[in-house]
């Protein structure tokens, strides 16, 4: 009996240590350890979590081993003192021993161990820790087993996929307990790691940009007329970027007069270049590690696409940020009486698309607005005048200036 006792208890003590133990967690990399000493000697067990894990396991399987083959012999004896059928007699001690060992030395231990896991840990740390070194060749070598097994078995994949997860917001929305906008973002956030800089970015024609000819006035003029907080400053065209020109380091070039043309390479920031195939999760750790909130979108060639900046990342986030002034928003179309729509070549074809009511764009395109539609159709510069159907839409060029288009009459075909 004192064998069953003593395996009882040393499972006991594994099992609560298991659950102590693993409830305070490591203090790898946090660079400080415990005064305590005896919590000191804890966690330098959990700091190698594998060979401790097999260490307690071991110990633990070890003591019910010999609990449950001691039990054996002692059922052996009353088996031959007692007229018993041999199977009646083993089941009850199958069930007898199965069951003092999930209340004693499983349950109880662990629940013990839940409510105080640091004062149990503490306590235990003692019996444990020179197991824990006895133990040392055989749990090094489970644990590095263990690793070698994990490295050849297969990865889980995850258990919900993009589209399960748009399924589940569209859920929460319709039964309440998300809002539109909420869900909104959560399918934003799902589609961003796969979002291009191309895909949001402000093209070429569009940028505004700083000569580093211009006098203090035009600057000044332009960020008026624009609204911008940053301006790249580029030389003979805008192929030849020298930085950016945050407005607020103007404020103290004020006191000189207009005409005057600062030096603003001496005032200009670094440049972030980046490819226009890069994905928005990646440019938004680059903004992060670079501490800027603007970035040179390039062609293969080394010249300049576009511009991206960190608001344009957000807004596919969050949606539209809004103006932060009371200037209207820009128009981007218009109903004429007839049901016709004047669309400005700008506008992205999504946009366009829920404006419509049809689908116009798709992940194989090479183009995101209504203009580069329209060259894509014709594959050359229109004239104004010409139309083109697509999909169900009959396109009229209604404007075109420098040889790019502006804007497009479009109507649904019947």
């Amino acid at each position: 009996m004192t064998a069953i006792v003593l395996g009882l208890g040393f499972s006991a003590v594994f099992s609560g240590a298991e659950v102590a133990f693993f409830s305070l967690g490591s203090t790898t990399g946090t660079g400080s350890a415990p005064a305590d000493p005896a919590l000191g000697r804890v966690y330098r067990m959990l700091d190698k979590p594998r060979r401790l894990l097999a260490t307690i396991l071991i110990g633990n399987t070890f003591a019910n081993i010999v609990t449950a083959v001691v039990a054996a012999m002692l059922a052996g004896k009353w088996l031959a003192a007692l007229a018993i059928p041999d199977v009646v007699v083993y089941v009850l001690e199958v069930a007898v021993i199965t069951f003092v060992i999930l209340i004693i030395s499983e349950i109880t231990p662990k629940i013990i161990a839940l409510k105080n896991p640091v004062h149990v840990a503490r306590r235990l740390g003692y019996i444990l820790y020179p197991v824990f070194i006895l133990l040392a060749p055989v749990s090094i070598l489970i644990a590095e087993f263990t690793k070698w097994m994990e490295s050849r078995l297969p990865q889980p994949s995850s258990a919900f996929s993009a589209e399960d997860l748009k399924t589940i917001a569209e859920v929460g929305q319709d039964q309440g307990s998300l809002k539109e906008d909420e869900r909104e973002i959560i399918e934003n956030m799902i589609a961003f790691g796969n979002t291009t800089v191309k895909e949001i970015m402000t093209s070429r024609v569009d940028i505004v940009a700083l000569s580093d000819t211009d006098s203090l006035g035009e600057a000044l003029e332009l960020v008026r007329d624009e609204s911008v907080s940053r301006l790249p400053l580029y030389g003979k065209d805008l192929d030849e970027i020298h930085g950016v020109i945050h407005t607020k380091d103007l404020l103290g070039l004020l006191e000189q007069p207009p005409a005057t043309v600062p030096k603003w390479s001496s005032l200009a920031r670094p440049a972030l270049f980046i490819p226009a195939t890069k994905r928005l999760d990646d440019l938004l750790r680059d903004f992060q590690a670079q501490k800027t909130h603007l970035a040179i979108v390039v062609d293969e060639y080394g010249g300049t696409e576009g511009i991206v900046s960190l608001d344009d990342v957000l807004e596919e986030i969050i949606g539209d940020l809004g103006a932060d002034d009371d200037s209207p928003e820009e128009v981007m179309y218009t109903i004429r009486k007839n049901g016709e729509y004047v669309f400005d070549a700008k506008i992205n074809l999504d946009d366009m698309g829920d404006v419509l009511g049809v689908e116009l764009a798709s992940d194989d395109d090479e183009f995101e607005t209504l203009g580069g539609l329209v060259y894509h159709l014709l594959e050359r510069i229109p004239n104004v005048g010409e139309e083109v159907t697509y999909r169900g839409l009959w396109l009229h060029i209604h404007t075109i200036e420098k040889n790019r288009v502006t804007r497009v009459r479009v109507r649904k075909l019947p």
